[in-house]
């Protein structure tokens, strides 16, 4: 059987039954996928919820590290490294959707959240050396959460739809 894992969806819980066998799907890379596990709706529902809260905390700690910044280090420069995390937040904008096509969804998130990291963990060693590198890689992480997630939830409403016996998106 395969893992949940190997599957781009995100924090899958329950080993999938393999019902599709449609391997017509290009990968991206010249090569096919592997069937598509059959979830059950209440599995694709208890999923996006566990997302849901697990990008919600994760935002909820990005957003505190920003409010808290001018507390750890002075008011210009925390207000500084915030405008090149927005900076580079808008221009990541232009290249997510690549990225996350040419990644995927699972390896995305999984690279945003750990950019992310770095930058909650740059204000440890608070300095502008420090900082607004950090900055710009937070915006890039933010660009490429944003993407990824809006990416997850999307497959997994067509992924709902089809499991409860609903036309899909576009199909």
């Amino acid at each position: 059987r395969l893992s949940a894992a190997t599957h781009g969806l995100a924090f899958m819980t329950k080993a999938p039954n393999m019902a599709s066998t449609d391997f017509s799907d290009d990968d991206g890379f010249g090569g096919v996928r592997p069937p598509r596990p059959a979830y059950s709706p209440r599995d694709l529902m208890r999923n996006a919820l566990v997302f849901s809260a697990s990008f919600a905390i994760l935002e909820g700690c990005i957003s505190a590290t920003i409010i808290i910044s001018h507390e750890v280090v002075e008011h210009h420069l925390a207000s500084s490294v915030s405008a090149v995390l927005y900076l580079f937040f808008a221009l990541g904008t232009l290249v997510a959707p690549a990225l996350v096509r040419r990644a995927g969804v699972k390896r995305s998130l999984v690279a945003s959240m750990l950019m992310y990291a770095v930058y909650t963990a740059a204000y440890m060693a608070p300095s502008p050396t420090v900082l607004y590198p950090a900055g710009a890689l937070g915006g890039l992480a933010g660009a490429l959460l944003w993407t990824a997630q809006g990416a997850y939830y999307t497959t997994s409403a067509v992924e709902y739809s089809k499991a409860k016996g609903r036309a899909s998106v576009g199909g």
